[in-house]
C-alpha cells in the first residue's frame, strides 16, 4: 500500500478540471504538490485554497516547448528537494476530421499529450529511482482504447500514452516503481468547450453534453488515489469507459461499427447543411 504522506507530486495540467480535483485530492491525503499549466492564474488561486499542510508550488509552463522540459524538473527540485510520484494529466483535443487539422493542429496535440509525458518521464525517472515505493500515472482516455471519429489525433496520443506506460510497468515493476495508466470515459469538464474546432457547432453541443452527464472530476481523482496506492496497473473510470472495455471484451467489433455509422450520420448532415436552399 503506496502512502502520499509527504510525498513529493509533480502533477502536469493541474488548473484544468481534472487536474485542480487532483490536487486537491492529493493534498488531502498529506502530499506536497509541484502544480504544472500554462494558466498560472489557475494555478495560483488552486494553490491559495489547498490545506495549509500541503506545501504547493507553481510552475506556469507550456508543456508544449519540451525543450525547456529540463528547466521545469530543475525548478521542482529547486523548490521541493525531490520528486515521488508524477502525476503527467496534460493534455488537449482539436475537434474536427483529420482533413480539416492543420500541421499546427498536429504538433500541438501530440506535443502536449504524448512527447511532453515521455520527455517529462524520462527526465524525472532517476529521481523516482530514488524514492522507495515512487509511482508513476498517464491520464490515457477510454479513446485510447476506443478510437474516435473527429478526434484521430487525440486517439493517436492517448493510443501512445497507453502502450508507453505497458511497457514502463514491465520495465521498472523490479525497480519498486508502480505505473498506473488511467482511462477516464465522458468527464463533466470544459475540456472540449476550452479545445480548438473545425465545428464549433457540434463541438458546443458535445461539450454541453459532456458537462451534463460525464463523470465528476472528483471521481477520476479519487480512482487516481486508491490505483496509487493499490499500484494498479490500468484504471478505468467512468460508466463510458466501463462499457467500452467490456463490449470491447466481449464484442470487439461491435463499437468500431457502431462508430461508423455516427460517422456517417454527421458527415450526411454536413453536407446537407452546406447544400444551398431551394
Amino acid at each position: 500500500m503506496r502512502d502520499l504522506r509527504e510525498r513529493i507530486v509533480l502533477l502536469t495540467g493541474a488548473a484544468g478540471g481534472i487536474g485542480s480535483a487532483l490536487a486537491r485530492t492529493f493534498a488531502a491525503a498529506g502530499a506536497h504538490l509541484a502544480l504544472v499549466d500554462r494558466d498560472e492564474a489557475g494555478l495560483t488561486e488552486l494553490a491559495s485554497n489547498l490545506p495549509s499542510t500541503a506545501k504547493a508550488s507553481v510552475h506556469a509552463f507550456d508543456l508544449s516547448d519540451v525543450s525547456r522540459l529540463e528547466t521545469l524538473v530543475a525548478d521542482v527540485l529547486a523548490g521541493h528537494g525531490r520528486i515521488d510520484v508524477l502525476v503527467n494529466n496534460a493534455g488537449i483535443t482539436v475537434h474536427g476530421t483529420f482533413a480539416d487539422h492543420t500541421e499546427t493542429d498536429l504538433d500541438r496535440v501530440l506535443d502536449i499529450n504524448l512527447r511532453a509525458p515521455i520527455h517529462l518521464t524520462r527526465l524525472v525517472l532517476p529521481h523516482l529511482r530514488k524514492s522507495s515505493g515512487s509511482h508513476l500515472v498517464l491520464l490515457s482516455s477510454m479513446a485510447g482504447g476506443l478510437a474516435f471519429p473527429f478526434q484521430s489525433a487525440y486517439s493517436a496520443s492517448k493510443f501512445g500514452l497507453r502502450g508507453f506506460g505497458a511497457a514502463l510497468r514491465i520495465e521498472l515493476a523490479s525497480e519498486d516503481i508502480g505505473v498506473t495508466t488511467v482511462m477516464p470515459g465522458t468527464i463533466a469538464t470544459r475540456f472540449l468547450a476550452n479545445a480548438a474546432s473545425h465545428d464549433e457547432g457540434t463541438s458546443t453541443q458535445l461539450s454541453a453534453l459532456m458537462q451534463r452527464f460525464g463523470t465528476r472530476p472528483e471521481r477520476v481523482a479519487k480512482a487516481v488515489l486508491r490505483a496509487i496506492r493499490r499500484n494498479r496497473a490500468t484504471m478505468r473510470v467512468g460508466w463510458d469507459s466501463h462499457l467500452m472495455g467490456f463490449v470491447g471484451w466481449i464484442a470487439p467489433p461491435l463499437m468500431p461499427a457502431l462508430l461508423r455509422l455516427v460517422f456517417r450520420y454527421e458527415m450526411l448532415g454536413t453536407v446537407r447543411d452546406s447544400e444551398p436552399g431551394d
